[in-house]
C-alpha cells in the first residue's frame, strides 16, 4: 500500500498498519527515536495514547514531526 509520508510517496508492505508500527519501521530506517514524535494522519493530530489503535490505510496522508535539539 502507498501513503504520502511527509510529502513523498512511501510504500508499506503491510495493509492496515498502525501508527505505532509505522513509527517503529521509520525509527529503524531513519535511525532516530520517534517515541516523542507528533503524528498527523489526514490533517488530524493523533494522540500518543491512540497510536496502537489508529490504522493507516492506502492513500492516507501522514506527517511525522520529530524535534531534535542540538548546539
Amino acid at each position: 500500500m502507498n501513503i504520502k509520508l511527509n510529502g513523498e510517496i512511501y510504500n508499506i508492505n503491510k495493509e492496515n498498519i498502525t501508527v505505532v508500527e509505522l513509527l517503529e519501521e521509520l525509527s529503524i530506517k531513519w535511525k532516530i527515536d520517534l517515541s516523542g514524535a507528533v503524528v498527523l494522519v489526514n490533517d488530524n493530530v493523533i494522540k500518543k495514547t491512540s497510536w496502537n489503535d489508529e490504522k493507516i490505510a492506502n492513500d492516507y496522508v501522514v506527517e511525522v514531526l520529530s524535534f531534535v535539539s542540538g548546539g
